[in-house]
Formats: structure tokens, sequence, C-alpha cells
């Protein structure tokens, strides 16, 4: 458990730093002579907040190394053994988000978003109306954030638009 640890906190501390690399080239955000956060700001605040994240498993895990304790919650950790529904699990993930782009160009950002989202939550066994609930709000959220926010435009869809004239 504690070795796992150590080489996610490594992996962590690797994802950050090929975060900084690419950001790097992001380019600067000045607006009369002041230079304020542009492009970099988001990854670059992801990145220490991974780098943060990686060091704190690196050093807990060798403190319990150390300690020669065993964590607390190895009690309930799951079996690593590969499961049917484990796999089914990490398919429909990897098909939502296969089938989520074509969708969301076909029928927009937010009926798209709504329909993977909720028949993932069902698929991960999740009640019909509590994933349609969470969906909604989800994509709710995110349309206001991205939408109204940040103006950034999202995807209307191709049957949209057709209904639009």
């Amino acid at each position: 458990m504690n070795i796992k640890n150590i080489f996610f906190g490594i992996s962590l501390l690797a994802l950050s730093g090929l975060i900084f690399f690419f950001g790097a080239s992001f380019p600067n955000y000045v607006v009369r002579g002041n230079k304020l956060p542009g492009p970099k700001f988001f990854p670059f605040t992801l990145a220490v907040i991974i780098i943060i994240l990686g060091a704190y498993y690196i050093i807990k895990s060798l403190i319990m190394m150390k300690l020669k304790k065993i964590p607390r919650d190895a009690a309930l950790a799951p079996s690593d053994k590969i499961t049917l529904d484990g796999m089914k699990n990490v398919i429909a993930i990897i098909a939502g988000i296969i089938v989520f782009v074509p969708l969301i160009n076909l029928l927009g950002f937010i009926l798209g978003a709504t329909i993977v989202s909720a028949a993932l939550m069902i698929i991960l066994n999740v009640k019909v109306w509590r994933s349609l609930v969470y969906s909604v709000i989800l994509v709710v959220v995110i349309f206001l954030i991205f939408g109204m926010v940040f103006k950034v435009p999202l995807p209307e869809g191709i049957v949209v638009a057709m209904f639009q004239g």
C-alpha cells in the first residue's frame, strides 16, 4: 500500500512537471504594461496543487514505512483483484469519453453532456432519478461558469442548429 502511494506521488510530480513544461509556451497576458493572469494561470495553479498532493502522498508513505504502521484505511481497501464490475465500469467510462465528443457535436453541449453523464451514472449504479438531477445540475453549473462567466462558446450541435433555422 505504501509503495503504491509513493509511486502515485511520483506520478503526480511527473504530471505537474509536464503541465509546467507544456504550459510554459502559453503566452503572457499584458494589458497596458500590466502583467495579468493569463492562459498559464489555471494550469499552473493546478500543477502547484498536484505537486502538494504528490509530496503529501510521498511523505506520508515514507513516514508510515519508517514507523512500520499499517494505515487505518488498509482494512477497508478494496482487493487488488480485477472484477467483472470493475471492468464494466472502466469500459463504460472509456466508451462515454469516446461517445461524448461526437454526441455534443450532434446534439449540443447541454443535451449531450446531460445524456452522457446521466448514462454513466446509471451504469455506475446511481438511481435513475438521481442521475438525471445530478446531470442537469452539473451541466447547468458548467454552462453558467464557462458559457456565461468566461464566455467560452460551447457546441450548439447540428440538430439544434437545424431547429434554429
